[in-house]
């Protein structure tokens, strides 16, 4: 039951983050800091990614991500 759960959300999730990221006009906005906010969208995205990769990928598909 967990594993179909998580990949429903997954999904879902990982469709809302393309959709944001694709709502930047440019790349070079993707890594503006705008005022008042500490990270870009774009590092905030390398973080997510980051945290899969470790939490997901390594842990529970034990795929050797270091």
């Amino acid at each position: 039951m967990l594993l179909p759960t998580l990949h429903e959300v997954f999904n879902r999730d990982r469709g809302r983050l393309r959709r944001e990221m694709e709502s930047y006009n440019t790349e070079a906005g993707i890594w503006k800091v705008e005022p008042g906010i500490a990270n870009s969208g774009g590092n905030l995205c390398l973080h997510l990614i980051g945290n899969l990769n470790t939490y997901l990928g390594k842990e529970l598909r034990k795929t050797g991500y270091i």
